[in-house]
C-alpha cells in the first residue's frame, strides 16, 4: 500500500512555477519543454507562457533557456506576413541603434558646449572686436578643433597643484639642503663636534594631501577667464592697453594671490596640528579642558563606571560570604550602596 502511494506521488504532475498538482486542475495543459526530470519536469503551459514573456521583456525573438538544464526552449511561431516581418526587423534595428544615437547626442552636446565656451573665452581675452575678427577669418577646422581644447586645458591646468609642491619643498628644505656637498660637510662636522643629545620621541605630522574635488576644479576652471578679465580691468586698466595683456596679468595675479593665501592657510593648519598635545585624564585637566558634558556623554560615563562598581560589589560578596551563613543573613549583609547607583546583591 505504501509503495503504491509513493508511486502515485511520483507519477503525479506538479508545476514548478505555481506548484499546483494535476489533481487540482484537470483542464490544464501540461508541457515538459526541457530535459529536466523529477519535480521540475512538468509545467503548466499558461505558466510557462507568462514566464517566457517576463524573460523576453517585449523581444519575442529572444532565446529562452531552462534555468536548470540550460536547454533552449523550442518556441514555434506561425508564419507571419512579409510586411509584419519588415516592421519587426525595423523595430529591432531601432532598438539596437538607440543607445548609440543617445550617446552620440550626449557627446555632441558636450562638444558644442565646449566650442561655445571656447568662443566666449576668446572674446573675453582678446576683446570683442579682435576676437570676432579672429573667429571670422580663422580656419574653420582650426576653430572646430582648437576651441574645445580651451575648457579642457583650463580643467587640466587646475589639476597642477603647485601650491602643494611649494609647501612640501618648504617642509623638506633641510633634507634637500643637506644633499648639497658643502652643506652636507658642514652639517657632518658640526654633528661630530657636538656630543650626542638625548633621544627625543617627537612626532611630526605629515602634510595631508587635499582631496580632489571635481566640482570645485570644474567651477574654478570655467570661472578663471572671467575672473582674470575682472582683475585685469581693475588693476591694470591704465598700465596695459591691450585686453589680452590685461587678462593675462589679471590671471597671473589672481592665481598667485590665491596660491599664497592657500599656502598660508595650509601652513597654519600644519603648525596648529603639530603643536597639539594630549594631557593626562585627571580631575583638574577635566575641569580645565573638557567640554561641558551633555546628557549622552553623562550616560555613557555612568554606564562605563558601573562595570567597576559591580566588580567591587562582587569582591565584597566573595569576602563576606562563608559556608555557614544563612541566605537571609547574606541578603541583609550584602546590600551595598554606591553614590547615584545603589546595588543590592542577592545570593541564594
Amino acid at each position: 500500500m505504501a509503495e503504491a502511494t509513493s508511486g502515485h506521488r511520483e507519477s503525479e504532475r506538479t508545476c514548478w512555477i505555481c506548484f499546483a498538482t494535476e489533481s487540482e486542475n484537470r483542464l490544464a495543459v501540461w508541457r515538459h519543454p526541457c530535459q529536466c526530470r523529477g519535480s521540475t519536469k512538468w509545467v503548466h503551459e499558461s505558466c510557462l507562457y507568462r514566464w517566457i514573456d517576463e524573460k523576453q521583456n517585449g523581444n519575442s525573438r529572444m532565446k529562452v533557456t531552462c534555468m536548470q538544464c540550460r536547454v533552449e526552449y523550442l518556441i514555434i511561431f506561425p508564419q507571419a506576413g512579409a510586411f509584419t516581418m519588415l516592421l519587426e526587423r525595423a523595430q529591432d534595428v531601432i532598438r539596437q541603434c538607440s543607445p548609440f544615437v543617445a550617446a552620440s547626442a550626449f557627446l555632441g552636446s558636450i562638444y558644442w558646449t565646449a566650442v561655445t565656451f571656447g568662443g566666449i573665452t576668446v572674446l573675453q581675452v582678446l576683446g570683442q572686436q579682435r576676437g570676432m575678427e579672429l573667429i571670422e577669418r580663422g580656419d574653420p577646422f582650426f576653430l572646430l578643433v582648437g576651441l574645445p581644447f580651451i575648457p579642457v586645458g583650463l580643467i587640466l591646468s587646475r589639476l597642477i597643484r603647485w601650491e602643494e609642491a611649494l609647501l612640501r619643498l618648504w617642509h623638506n628644505r633641510h633634507n634637500i639642503a643637506r644633499k648639497l656637498p658643502l652643506i652636507n660637510w658642514l652639517f657632518s662636522s658640526q654633528a661630530q663636534a657636538r656630543p650626542p643629545a638625548a633621544a627625543m620621541d617627537l612626532y611630526q605630522p605629515l602634510v595631508p594631501d587635499e582631496p580632489a574635488d571635481f566640482a570645485r576644479i570644474f567651477c574654478g576652471a570655467i570661472l578663471l577667464p572671467s575672473i582674470s578679465m575682472l582683475v585685469g580691468n581693475l588693476l591694470y586698466s591704465k598700465k596695459a592697453a591691450s585686453p589680452l595683456q590685461r587678462t593675462l596679468l589679471g590671471g597671473f595675479t589672481f592665481i598667485a594671490l590665491k596660491g599664497i593665501l592657500k599656502i598660508y592657510m595650509r601652513q597654519r593648519q600644519y603648525l596648529h596640528k603639530s603643536r597639539r598635545h594630549i594631557v593626562d585624564y585627571t580631575e583638574e585637566n577635566v575641569r580645565q579642558y573638557a567640554p561641558p558634558a551633555t546628557p549622552s556623554t553623562q550616560a555613557s560615563r555612568q554606564f562605563a563606571g558601573r562595570d567597576e562598581q559591580e566588580a567591587a560589589v562582587a569582591a565584597v560578596a566573595t569576602e563576606t560570604l562563608t559556608p555557614t551563613q544563612d541566605a537571609e543573613d547574606v541578603r541583609q549583609q550584602l546590600v551595598v550602596s554606591v553614590p547615584d547607583c545603589p546595588y543590592t546583591l542577592l545570593i541564594s
